[in-house]
């Protein structure tokens, strides 16, 4: 670990088996899964936590990397005395849970990774103007096209209050931590490392994400070792859109 691991923020939910770990994306936090848990309520104890910087997380100065989120997700484990767990991640977190299962793949029983990939290309402007950009004019200006990125047409033209909700999550961040898992994104390459998931995992794509569209998606469940790849009719967020179907892949995946 690059540094101590800072205070982690987790909630849980009880259940009988096998926890099921949930990984959020960039820019949000473990409000991300309130449309999910329902669907999950009573079936897995089910452990959310806020990424480092996010939520009600502590907020670390400096670029962060994603062996220090892989640190830190497992740390959170270790804390609520989980030997092993499925994992479950969106985006940024999908990274964070394919770097866990790779280093720590006898702790990790099946995996769930969605609109992810081993390397996210860059934004027009940059990661590096992506950070200096919530730096200097704060997370306010950021907010209406990250709507518009993560969210398909036709969930935003049904004002689902969860746009609102992440809205408010993503606009109140700290600057610093945004900026520090945004160097996440800018420096992480996975390629080599996805040879070493030994998990049966599933790759749920959005059939109308802009980021990580369909194909890069099965081109990741191609590049593992044990994986398929499945596609939902939504956008970045396939657990926000379509929570119902996917909680049923994802258990008959954890069932398998």
């Amino acid at each position: 670990m690059t540094d101590p691991t800072p205070h982690l923020h987790s909630e849980t939910t009880p259940g009988p088996g096998r926890a099921l770990v949930l990984v959020h994306p960039i820019g949000a936090s473990l409000r991300f899964w309130d449309p999910l848990l329902p669907h999950l309520q009573g079936r897995m104890p089910v452990l959310r936590c806020d990424l480092r910087g996010h939520g009600a997380s502590a907020v670390t100065p400096g670029d962060y990397d994603i062996d220090q989120l892989a640190d830190d997700l497992l740390a959170v484990a270790d804390a609520h005395g989980l030997a092993s767990f499925d994992l479950c991640g969106v985006s940024l977190g999908g990274m964070v849970a394919l770097a866990v299962a790779a280093r720590a793949g006898e702790r990790v029983n099946r995996v769930v990774v969605s609109s992810s990939a081993p390397r996210v290309a860059p934004p027009p402007n940059g990661w590096d103007g992506r950070r200096q950009a919530a730096l200097q004019s704060g997370m306010a200006p950021l907010a209406g096209p990250m709507v518009e990125r993560m969210f398909s047409a036709a969930f935003r033209e049904r004002a689902d209050p969860m746009v609102a909700t992440l809205r408010e999550v993503f606009e109140t961040m700290s600057p610093v931590g945004y900026a520090g898992a945004v160097a996440v994104l800018r420096d992480a390459d996975l390629t080599d490392r996805l040879a070493h998931v030994r998990a049966p995992t599933m790759v749920v794509a959005g059939q109308d994400d802009p980021l990580c569209p369909p194909e890069k998606q099965h081109a990741l469940a191609d590049a593992l070792p044990s994986a398929q790849a499945v596609l939902l009719d939504c956008g970045h967020f396939p657990p926000v859109e379509r929570p119902a179907e996917f909680a049923r892949l994802l258990l008959a995946h954890l069932a398998r």
